[in-house]
């Protein structure tokens, strides 16, 4: 993907460079033409006008401004041409090569989304199974505190209930044989 963004760079720039250079020729030859037509336009209209060989000092000054003129505008207009084509090319180039890169890159990331959900897939299968692990083993320590926290549960309250019956006898009024008993009815 690097080597491809590179060579595109590398592609642009070498096209950047070109078009300079067309655009150098461009403006330098149409320049030139430009002031070699109209000096010698301005030189022929001169000849026609006053019918004398060599026209005036006048004239060829008036020739010369003109043809540099013109030759300036000339070529100050193949250059804004040629500089506007070139950036249409490079435009179009970096279009034509981005779109190439994201066709590249999406099918680079389907191949490794493809081995992430395989990846992920297996994890997931492990976490499953380590989890069920786990739930059984919580479910067994839970069973175990369970069955001892009833048998502590169950031993405290048969304490309490011997401790209970034992203090039920010491008080006096609650005794289970007969002699207080009847005792107690004779005094009523």
């Amino acid at each position: 993907m690097e080597k491809r963004l590179a060579s595109m760079l590398g592609t642009s720039a070498k096209h950047i460079l070109g078009a300079l250079q067309r655009t150098f020729r461009a403006v330098a030859v149409t320049g030139l033409i430009t002031a070699v037509i109209v000096g010698v336009a301005t030189e022929g209209i001169a000849f026609g006008l006053t019918g004398k060989f060599p026209p005036s000092g006048a004239t060829h000054l008036a020739a010369a401004a003109l043809a540099v003129a013109f030759g300036y505008a000339a070529a100050i207009t193949v250059a804004v041409e040629e500089i506007l084509r070139a950036i249409i090319k490079t435009i179009e180039l970096i279009v034509e090569e981005s779109e190439k890169l994201a066709a590249a890159a999406i099918r680079e990331g389907e191949h490794l989304v493809g081995e992430g959900s395989s990846e992920v897939l297996k994890l997931g299968r492990g976490a499953l199974h380590e989890a069920g692990a786990l739930g059984h083993g919580a479910v067994g320590a839970a069973e175990t505190v369970g069955r001892d926290a009833a048998g502590i549960v169950g031993g405290i309250g048969g304490a309490v209930g011997r401790e209970a019956h034992a203090l039920g006898e010491h008080i006096p009024g609650h005794h289970r044989d007969a002699t207080v008993t009847s005792d107690a009815s004779a005094q009523r």
